[in-house]
């Protein structure tokens, strides 16, 4: 009888963790800190920033938050801090969230999330620091700090109901040529039931700087709505949806990758 020689290149796939977050099995995020900003930009810009099948909101809103996250599964420890950019839109009617850059520090979560889930996430410098009530976060990637949030919490705020939040993806597969798609583009929802623990009002700014890559200073802040530092936790579920128009997403695709 032989014995199988040990080899760590080939696992067994369900060996592999954390397990997908379905309804079946959904993730549970402990309570985690965020700073958020909300602002208004110029309606055109975002309406054209949209793919399809997505729809312009009632109003031009750009999300800016970065996390700290610290996961513990089991035995396994899972610490990054990410940020977020991402628009308020309408799919089939109904109000959603379409990022355009999720930076992130922990390299081996860029690319599962990115193939498995559609993600566009990016390795970046991302810090998210606070003493006492004096918060700074940043991001940096290829030598250019792309966002700068700074202030100080001067006011807790009520924590509000628990509420739900769908985030869209593109799942895609770019041909070996180039031109088009060997897979998708297909819709991926990432569903959230969201609880506040805590809420603070923070009197600050946002600042955003160009970058070639992530030109996310295209987007002008016409007026900030609100900057809050927030513990929360949530459930959550991914679910993968429908076809997308690949001739009409192939101008939105590059948005994954630095391809400018």
């Amino acid at each position: 009888m032989s014995t199988a020689t040990p080899n760590r290149w080939v696992r067994d796939p369900t060996s592999l963790r954390p397990g997908t977050p379905t309804s079946a099995n959904p993730f549970v995020m402990p309570p985690t800190p965020q700073i958020e900003v909300r602002y208004l930009t110029d309606p055109e810009l975002y309406q054209a920033v949209l793919p399809p099948p997505l729809t312009p909101a009632a109003e031009p809103r750009v999300h800016v938050r970065v996390t700290d996250i610290d996961i513990q599964f089991g035995d396994f420890s899972h610490k990054e801090k990410i940020g977020y950019f991402a628009f308020d839109a309408l799919l089939d009617g109904k109000p959603v969230e379409y990022p355009v850059l999720y930076p992130l520090d922990l390299e081996e979560a860029v690319y599962p999330s990115r193939e498995r889930f559609g993600e566009p996430k990016k390795l970046a410098d991302v810090q998210i620091d606070r003493e006492g009530s004096h918060i700074e976060s940043r991001i940096t990637r290829n030598g250019v700090t792309l966002i700068e949030i700074t202030g100080d919490a001067t006011e807790e705020l009520p924590s509000g109901d628990p509420y739900e939040k769908t985030t869209i993806w593109y799942k895609f597969l770019p041909t070996v040529d180039g031109d088009g798609f060997d897979y998708g583009p297909k819709l991926v929802r990432a569903h959230d039931q969201l609880e506040t623990v805590s809420l603070e009002k923070v009197e600050g700014k946002l600042v955003l700087r160009d970058s070639p890559t992530d030109p996310i200073a295209d987007f002008p802040i016409r007026e900030l709505e609100s900057i809050r530092w927030r513990v929360f936790t949530t459930l959550h579920t991914v679910t993968l949806g429908e076809d997308v128009d690949p001739v009409a997403f192939a101008p939105y695709a590059h948005f994954h990758y630095d391809a400018f």
